[in-house]
């Protein structure tokens, strides 16, 4: 051990030049007491033995391999890290002399949540799904008081899809050149300021159809410069080891809220009428700007798109990765034709035998099961394929939606919507867990946008499942959309081997800035 101590103080040695007598009597004072740790050499014969200065300074390479090679068998570490001795405790030395590993430290026991920024960003977006729920539900039922013609409650629904469909990839070209902190904060302060505007007419008796149509078009406007921003932001909260988990707990605020958002949305407005409906939505965003405006991030500077590619860069990113192409095509097939069950659920419950109530509990069903399956990817993400599960789970989504089309009672159709919930839960979560890991940051946002569309898709999905519907009924409509989502996943399972390739989700193509904990 003595030898060992020794050699690092003659490596740690300035080569050249003269060295102040303070630090002559320490590197002294350190050499002695190392020596006088060996009992079996003395100190005449050691310095005898020791290379000359000039060999002391070789490279780090070099020194290291010495080193070793002094040091007992039980001091040696096959990774290359290794004890410091006993005699140098507390006394700085530099890392060539004594190279270090430092072994990733375990996740926080609950994943994402154990970072404080994120856990602040979740508590945001708990505000904010909570304010856009309302805002559904609540200019819904304005339409209805203002006019009792049906035709208006489809004309507000789509006023409020189509900006989002629209501007979902302009708003990830935004997404990468400036900092999306700032643009979530403008786009939900702006969303607080119309819901107390709406909350204003409403209660002095000014608002319109036409109001709500134009107030629809403008609040869409805003959550679609949001989402991309949303998803973007991820890789600066966080480690990217606790992606899975992260994506997970934001999958589990919608889940939660859909199945709990209706009822207390009713409540609500029942309670206090649909003016302060909009005016505690207004607070619920305004709550999510506080919390985001109290991140602690490190500030980055304004970002130009890559090679002038502009916004069609991110088309042209996922159009030539036949990974990324499989897996947002995939969530494109899944909304337009998979998911029109959802627009045409209230026609069930003829079929059924059932009332309002039993359509709530169809899509609380379907909403726990979402929420199960969330659950699942946070236990079981490491431990599994997920491309092929990411496949098959969607395969079964469109087999169970099937099945429930064939359902003849509430219980049964109940099961097969919770079910379903669970594979599509899977697919959607493991999907956008592979993004977020693999993406370039240069693109994320572009990305990140195009994904969005797909949260939208849904609504634009029903008209054309409706209009099949009137031929041939809508149980068969929603069947052959679900099973036509069976062959697309089908079809990339057979097609796309890099889908099948073990660890080709989950392999890290970036590194992310860790979010503090």
């Amino acid at each position: 051990m003595g030898l060992a101590c020794d050699s690092i103080l003659r490596t740690h040695r300035r080569p050249r030049g003269p060295r102040a007598p303070e630090t002559i009597r320490r590197s002294a004072t350190f050499a002695i007491a190392a020596r006088s740790r060996d009992r079996g050499i003395r100190a005449g014969s050691e310095r005898r033995d020791h290379p000359p200065r000039e060999v002391a300074t070789r490279s780090a390479p070099n020194n290291r391999r010495k080193l070793r090679e002094r040091l007992p068998r039980h001091d040696r570490q096959s990774n290359a890290t290794m004890r410091r001795p006993r005699c140098l405790e507390g006394v700085a030395m530099s890392e060539s002399a004594v190279p270090t590993t430092e072994q990733e430290p375990p996740l926080p026991r609950f994943g994402a949540l154990g970072y404080a920024n994120y856990r602040q960003f979740w508590l945001a977006n708990v505000a904010r799904v909570f304010g856009l729920q309302f805002r559904f539900i609540g200019a819904g039922w304005l339409t209805h008081l203002l006019t009792p013609s049906p035709v208006w409650l489809g004309i507000v629904g789509l006023a409020a899809a189509i900006p989002t469909i629209v501007l979902s990839v302009p708003a990830g070209t935004l997404a990468d050149r400036f900092d999306n902190r700032k643009l979530l904060v403008w786009s939900q302060a702006l969303t607080a300021l119309c819901m107390f505007a709406m909350a204003f007419l409403v209660v002095a008796e000014l608002a319109t159809v036409a109001i709500v149509v134009i107030w629809s078009v403008i609040v869409g406007a805003l959550l679609a410069l949001g989402t991309p921003a949303q998803n973007a932001i991820l890789p600066r909260l966080i480690e990217m080891r606790a992606t899975a988990s992260a994506v997970a707990y934001m999958s589990a605020i919608w889940n939660v809220m859909r199945i709990v958002g209706p009822a207390g949305a009713g409540l609500l407005i029942s309670i206090i009428g649909p003016g302060q409906a909009f005016t505690v939505t207004g607070l619920a965003f305004a709550v999510s700007v506080v919390l985001l405006m109290r991140l602690r991030l490190e500030p980055i500077a304004a970002r130009t798109t890559q090679s002038g590619g502009g916004m069609l860069e991110g088309f042209r990113f996922v159009f030539g990765n036949r990974l990324f192409f499989a897996t947002i095509g995939l969530s494109f097939f899944t909304s337009l034709f998979g998911m029109s069950y959802v627009v045409l659920l209230p026609a069930f419950t003829v079929i059924l035998h059932t009332d309002a109530r039993g359509f709530g509990w169809m899509e609380a069903a379907a909403g726990l099961g979402s929420l199960l399956g969330t659950v699942a990817i946070v236990r079981l993400r490491q431990g599994i394929p997920q491309g092929p599960v990411m496949l098959v789970s969607a395969a079964l989504f469109g087999v169970l939606i099937a099945l429930f089309t064939a359902a003849t009672t509430l219980p049964i159709a109940m099961l097969f919507l919770f079910l379903g919930g669970v594979a599509s839960s899977l697919y959607l979560n493991l999907g956008m867990t592979a993004l977020q890991l693999q993406v370039p940051n240069a693109l994320r946002g572009r990305v990140m946008g195009i994904w969005s569309m797909t949260y939208f898709l849904a609504a634009a999905g029903g008209l054309p499942a409706a209009m099949v519907a009137t031929w041939i009924g809508t149980p068969a409509a929603v069947a052959l959309g679900a099973l036509s989502v069976t062959a697309f996943a089908i079809l990339l399972l057979v097609f796309v081997p890099s889908l099948r390739a073990p660890g080709s989700m989950d392999a890290p193509l970036v590194t992310a800035a860790r979010g503090s904990s």
